[in-house]
């Protein structure tokens, strides 16, 4: 296993009090890889946001692109180039996302589709990777991303690429966002995988892409003390003890207290 991932993977778990498992998304570029790939092969085509969901509870998901139920998620991840329907946003348009067709089509200008072509995707919890997916997927609460996003601003300052307008959130929001700009990018998710995935209503998420996953896992580390408190420390220090990561914890001071 590559090091600098196995680290990463642990120090994330270890300064996040996680409900779910951390998701890894890889890419498959052709048939071979999808053959080759360690997972299983769904019976019947799903939501790839059920496919997301079934990861963060543990499950190691492959898919082509008739395995996709909805089809946004194939479009917006490059398995699927033809989107001739809502290339100018006249889906949305007739389904009234958007007060009229003009600014319909803005927002669909505005959004990033993948324009490198892929055969399918690899879903399953970080830890079943041996080195860095393509795209690192976290659903959890608004307190667990806020502290992603400190880890993040520790290493590069403001967020650069945040977009978000509550629709196609996994796949689009979470996934083909950060992948194509390298960047990560927060979701509020979206109305349909909270119906089809059964995600909580507390719950957001945040896309982080292979190139700053390793620095975000060091940006929560170096912000622990800063940041959390005691009762969090001690959870976060028996963690850390656990898997023999050296790290002093200082008790009954943050930045605010010192503030």
């Amino acid at each position: 296993m590559n090091e600098k991932w196995k680290n990463a993977v642990d120090q994330l778990y270890c300064t996040l009090e996680l409900d779910r498992k951390a998701v890894g998304v890889k890419h498959l570029k052709d048939a071979a890889q999808f053959e080759t790939a360690d997972a299983a092969v769904l019976k019947r085509p799903i939501n790839y946001c059920q496919m997301i969901a079934a990861a963060t509870n543990g499950n190691r998901i492959k898919a082509r692109n008739e395995d996709f139920l909805c089809r946004s998620a194939p479009r917006a991840l490059g398995i699927e180039s033809a989107e001739l329907y809502n290339d100018h946003g006249a889906n949305w348009s007739r389904l009234g996302l958007y007060k009229d067709a003009e600014l319909s089509r803005t927002v669909r200008e505005e959004l990033v589709y993948a324009d490198e072509e892929q055969y399918g995707i690899l879903t399953a919890p970080i830890e079943q990777f041996h080195d860095f997916p393509d795209v690192i997927l976290i659903i959890s609460s608004p307190y667990n991303c806020m502290r992603i996003v400190q880890g993040y601003a520790y290493h590069y300052g403001m967020p650069k690429s945040v977009n978000l307008i509550g629709n196609q959130a996994v796949c689009l929001e979470c996934t083909g966002r950060p992948y194509i700009l390298k960047d990560m990018n927060l979701s509020l998710l979206c109305i349909g995988t909270r119906h089809r995935a059964g995600w909580k209503d507390e719950e957001m998420a945040v896309g982080i892409p292979a190139e700053q996953f390793k620095d975000v896992a060091d940006g929560l580390m170096q912000t622990i003390n800063l940041m959390e408190n005691d009762r969090n420390k001690e959870i976060i220090d028996q963690k850390l003890k656990e898997k023999n990561i050296p790290y002093t914890v200082r008790y009954h001071y943050n930045y605010y207290m010192d503030c």
